[in-house]
């Protein structure tokens, strides 16, 4: 009888261990991902994925431009391995045209710059045109 209280009570603290551990490692994920999202929503970070398209088409975000508006995937957004968050955008209301980028740290005054951009092929083709 004692061994088995022994024996279950020694059960019960290592459920309690891999439980306790999972929570937190759980809990650790979700701060990190309400903090990404955090800094993409941010004036900072808005500002550099502007000033980027505005780099684009310099009449981004005007009646005038090829960029009319954007849209930021906050659910697709995540922590780069090789430094900076990962942020996807959607062009013009159009699942067709797509840009992800990184937003990482300004090093010369701005909160945040972008990094390496990637462009789908509609998306090229509006900005840049058909010679490219």
């Amino acid at each position: 009888m004692r061994l088995l209280k022994k024996v279950l009570k020694g059960i019960l603290i290592v459920l309690l261990l891999i439980i306790g551990s999972a929570g937190l490692i759980l809990g650790k994920e979700y701060i990190e991902s309400k903090r990404i999202e955090h800094i993409v929503k941010s004036d900072d970070g808005k500002a550099a994925v502007e000033n980027m398209l505005k780099k684009m088409d310099s009449k981004a975000l005007t009646s005038e431009g090829k960029i009319k508006s954007y849209k930021i995937e906050f659910d697709e957004s995540q922590r780069n391995p090789m430094g900076g968050i990962g942020v996807y955008l959607i062009i013009n209301d159009d699942p067709e045209m797509k840009l992800d980028t990184t937003l990482e740290k300004g090093t010369r005054g701005e909160k945040y710059k972008t990094g390496a951009k990637g462009i789908s092929p509609k998306l090229d083709k509006l900005i840049y045109g058909e010679k490219r």
